[in-house]
């Protein structure tokens, strides 16, 4: 008695740290990444001090400074001296500012602008202080056009930073908006552009709001491309407004990917899932599960290819936002580790019911001995998940790609993901649920969490 009370403890106290966390930054919002550019801090010792070098390599104190100008709109100073006007010394810039004025950086946007706007174009370079953007004549008709790259690293989407192209008309209202690069999951990004999520932001006019539909199982980038794309405007149109023909007050635009009210019913179906698991009262029956494999697999994965993953927990340390949705399907499912030895797993993950059908549709019937230890097993799976989540962690965002499902559920025929989730399948056939069982980061994330609460 004493033990089962114990374990019933270990669990509340486990719940109430979960409601926690999940309380704090559902209302303060994700821990902020802040990209360091510069040490601030007043550390100054002799090599640390700024000096002013001449052509000659004598090192110039500051009182010889006698007249100072702004080269490069901002970004490199050149000191003069008048008793020797001939002589020069600059101040390189930052790596940042760097890449945003360099010839590569110039000759992309380009090459983007040319992929964007169809024809023949004519392109002006125009520096401002922060970066730089094109000017862009076709015909009789002008367009602006800039990319957020290394302006706007603190708003991520699924994968981190995203690198959106804007295309600004001269009537103040957005052309185009494009997807440049990302290490967001290929098929989640396919499966915007099919949905024909860029064409929402065509010919939004700069001064208003505006809200358009996100996509349902991209969240996260679809918001996150709109939260870009706002700062973006706000950012770079006001460097050419004067080329405007009209008076924008650019200050004031706003656009804002909501999800539809479509994700109640996704969540409620989700939720009715966990809930079966959990429940005692009515035996799981064969044909009860078969049901269940069903409407996880049409479900969830086709429909929504929405599938949970361990990278949800991590999203709240990498400054990426976390929709309701996500956040009560996190809840659903860390709960269901507590309390219910893994009911994500067991019932509502729609690949291992993808696993569960194809072996009861399979007319062969093999052993379900593994070729490799159980101890082995799991220790190969924990260190895939060590290794995964330490690396994005540290920075490397597209691990978190490490799933085979967008691309299964998506029907991404063209991707290696998707001819390695049918491998796997087939495979499944003689080793059952081997994804599962030696390779899966988010069971083994879930696992560890109903051991712990045991």
């Amino acid at each position: 008695m004493k033990f089962k009370n114990k374990i019933i403890i270990k669990k509340v106290l486990a719940t109430l740290v979960v409601s926690i966390f999940f309380i704090f930054f559902w209302i303060n919002g994700p821990l902020q990444v802040v990209e360091v550019l510069a040490h601030l801090e007043q550390e100054e010792t002799e090599f640390s001090k700024p000096k002013i070098i001449g052509e000659d390599g004598e090192i110039k104190s500051y009182g010889e400074i006698e007249e100072a100008k702004i080269k490069g709109d901002g970004w490199s100073l050149v000191v003069k001296n008048r008793k020797k006007k001939e002589k020069e010394s600059g101040l390189i810039s930052t790596a940042e500012l760097d890449v945003l004025f360099s010839e590569a950086y110039a000759e992309k946007l380009i090459a983007h602008a040319q992929k964007i706007i169809p024809g023949k174009i004519e392109t002006e370079i125009v520096p401002t202080e922060e970066f730089i953007y094109l000017k862009i004549k076709q015909d009789s008709k002008t367009f602006f056009y800039q990319e957020s790259a290394n302006l706007f690293n603190n708003i991520r989407g699924y994968g981190g930073v995203i690198n959106v192209g804007l295309l600004v008309n001269e009537d103040g209202e957005i052309e185009k908006v494009q997807h440049i690069s990302s290490k967001e999951t290929e098929s989640y990004l396919n499966k915007i552009a099919k949905n024909n999520f860029y064409q929402r932001f065509e010919n939004l006019v700069l001064e208003k709001d505006h809200q358009i539909d996100a996509v349902t199982g991209a969240t996260l980038t679809t918001e996150a491309i709109a939260k870009i794309t706002t700062e973006l405007a706000k950012k770079s149109v006001a460097s050419y407004t004067d080329y405007l023909n009209v008076e924008r007050d650019v200050i004031s635009f706003h656009v804002l990917a909501k999800t539809s009210l479509w994700w109640v019913l996704h969540i409620t179906v989700i939720g009715l899932l966990f809930l079966y698991g959990f429940q005692k009262k009515f035996k799981k029956t064969k044909k009860s599960i078969q049901i269940l494999s069903v409407i996880s697999v049409v479900y969830i994965g086709f429909f929504m290819n929405s599938s949970f993953t361990y990278v949800s927990f991590l999203h709240p340390f990498l400054g990426t936002t976390v929709s309701t949705f996500v956040a009560l399907y996190a809840l659903f499912t860390l709960l269901g580790a507590i309390w219910g030895k893994n009911v994500y797993c067991k019932y509502v993950c729609p690949f291992g019911h993808a696993q569960r059908l194809s072996l009861q549709l399979s007319k062969k019937r093999f052993s379900v001995k593994f070729f490799i230890p159980n101890k082995w097993v799991k220790r190969i799976r924990d260190a895939v998940t060590v290794i995964l989540i330490t690396g994005i962690l540290l920075g490397l965002r597209s691990w978190g790609n490490f799933e085979i499902f967008p691309d299964f559920f998506g029907l991404e025929f063209i991707f290696v993901w998707f001819l390695i989730s049918l491998i796997i399948i087939l495979v499944n056939l003689k080793y059952p649920f081997i994804w599962c069982r030696i390779a899966c980061p988010t069971g083994a994330v879930l696992d560890k969490i109903s051991d712990i609460t045991k």
